[in-house]
């Protein structure tokens, strides 16, 4: 997800999948350790080894992850536009207003939504000069998410799968660590072991169960405890 600059208010293309060179990695995968299978689902193992912050923190990192905007199925925007009003009622003076303007017209072929299509989110640019999704408030904080508990709906119930999970995605139908989008991240990012307390598998957790089922998130974590998590706990003796 590369960024471009914008003038203020300017609605422009979602960032999202650019087009690179081929990878040379078999599974389309960077941050590949061994592919497993649960239930049908095939899963990277990264997600039990790979680092993470011990979680969002808005007032570190100001929701980088959230600046590009996002790709989620087709059908998707149409959940988001039944709410429109409750989302406006919670946005920012800077955020876009006008739902026409909230999603690329493009649709673009992607096999892993269930639709086998993604559209994506635009970006705009606040009276800060920040470039941003259309639904990232002045607070950082995503509009969908803030409007879903202030009207009493589970928190993600109108926001997109790759932002509820992330960074855990979905990549040519594998669960796995998103290393692509982290690379550009200061505070989670891939390379920022100083910052890591926990797992990517522990620290998504709930968003795995919400999003996949606890079907497969009880596998997953059967598989973790049995492979991953620590088998002793040495006491040291006391020193005086």
């Amino acid at each position: 997800m590369s960024e471009e600059t914008g003038k203020i208010g300017e609605i422009t293309e979602p960032h999202h999948h650019e087009e690179e060179e081929e990878n040379p990695y078999p599974t389309g995968l960077k941050n590949t350790e061994e592919i497993i299978e649960f239930n049908g689902q095939k899963v990277n193992t990264a997600i039990f080894t790979q680092g993470f912050v011990a979680g969002c923190d808005m007032k570190i990192c100001f929701g980088e992850c959230c600046k590009s905007g996002v790709y989620m199925d087709k059908n998707f925007p149409e959940v988001i536009l039944a709410h429109k009003d409750m989302i406006k009622g919670v946005m920012s003076a800077d955020q876009i207003k006008d739902e026409s303007q909230w999603f690329d017209d493009e649709v673009v072929e992607d096999e892993d939504f269930p639709s086998g299509y993604a559209a994506g989110s635009n970006v705009y640019t606040d009276s800060k000069g920040v470039e941003k999704c259309v639904f990232n408030d002045e607070n950082q904080y995503c509009s969908l998410q803030v409007a879903a508990v202030a009207n009493g709906m589970h928190k993600w119930a109108i926001k997109p799968t790759y932002c509820i999970m992330y960074p855990v995605a979905v990549v040519n139908h594998i669960l796995t660590y998103d290393d692509e989008h982290s690379q550009d991240l200061a505070y989670c990012g891939i390379d920022k072991e100083h910052n890591f307390t926990q797992t990517t598998f522990d620290g998504t957790r709930e968003e795995i169960k919400y999003v996949l089922g606890e079907e497969l998130y009880n596998s997953l974590d059967e598989h973790y405890k049995q492979n991953y998590s620590a088998k002793f706990t040495i006491k040291l003796p006391e020193t005086k």
